[in-house]
């Protein structure tokens, strides 16, 4: 009997210390998955924080060219297929490879060898000519800090103190509309302006107190529209035309033409930076603003 208590004894201590074993072969598994887990976690979270180092595209088009300028001084920026140039009046054209780009929020940041620019999603003025951009450009470069504007420009939010010039009458494109901006395409309330230029379209100038003037390509005009609200327009009293010259046919028929539809209008709205007026019928005149 006290054999068998004895090998009874030695079985259970045997079993007590393989199952002693077993926890601390479990407790090294544990210890060493736990080490693993923390290892993989910090990879991850390195990766995560890492910042891209690949040229990003500023749009999803290949071939897009991103544009932004600044004043005081004046400046020019492009950035084109991971090109990015840079011109100043006092200094070299300034071009090189885009070798690291990232986006924090709503900042892009774009670096060269010498240059670096951040764009931020953030509506811009420009200083010289009031015109609103749908980014703020930073650049620093050569120990200086450059500003401005960039994207593409933004619609007014008032009509009041702008001046536009005619691109399009219900449809048809104006060429002359659609050339650069000159002293022949702004309004002709302006003094010495010859109305009867060849390349003078229809201009819509509204001033502070929302009066309107302008030239219909052959004569100028005061008032003959009202805007209001919520994209509302109603007809005014012609406050006199200004000029009374005879003008060729194809002016003449301009003229008439833009005369017609304006006195018909009587809805107006934004076209990304373009100003539309409507008539209840849909016809349309398109104009740009111009500075």
């Amino acid at each position: 009997m006290q054999t068998i208590g004895t090998e009874a004894n030695i079985q259970a201590g045997a079993r007590q210390a393989q199952t002693k074993q077993t926890g601390r072969a479990g407790m090294r598994r544990g210890a060493a998955g736990g080490v693993l887990a923390l290892g993989l976690a910090g990879v991850l979270a390195g990766c995560t924080g890492q910042t891209a180092t690949q040229p990003v595209a500023t749009s999803g088009k290949p071939d897009s060219i991103y544009q932004a300028s600044g004043n005081e001084p004046s400046w020019n920026m492009t950035l084109a297929q991971n090109m990015l140039t840079l011109e100043t009046p006092d200094g070299p054209r300034m071009a090189g490879t885009v070798l690291h780009a990232h986006a924090d929020g709503r900042t892009r940041t774009y670096e060269t060898k010498d240059v670096q620019v951040e764009i931020t999603a953030k509506a811009c003025s420009d200083s010289m000519s009031g015109q609103t951009y749908a980014e703020t450009v930073r650049i620093v470069t050569q120990g200086r800090t450059l500003n401005g504007c960039g994207g593409g420009p933004l619609a007014p939010t008032s009509l009041n103190g702008t001046r536009w010039v005619v691109t399009a009458l219900d449809g048809h494109r104006l060429a002359d509309g659609n050339k650069a901006p000159s002293d022949t395409n702004r309004t002709t309330d302006e003094p010495g302006l010859n109305a009867s230029a060849s390349d003078m379209p229809p201009t819509l100038d509204i001033n502070d107190s929302g009066k309107v003037s302008g030239s219909d390509g052959c004569n100028r005009y005061v008032g003959g529209m009202e805007f209001g609200k919520n994209g509302r327009v109603k007809t005014a009293p012609q406050g006199g035309l200004s000029t009374m010259m005879a003008c060729p046919g194809q002016r003449d028929a301009l003229a008439h033409q833009f005369f017609t539809l304006t006195r018909a209008v009587t809805h107006w709205r934004t076209d990304g930076a373009a100003l539309v007026l409507e008539t209840d019928d849909k016809k349309t005149v398109q104009l740009r603003q111009v500075f």
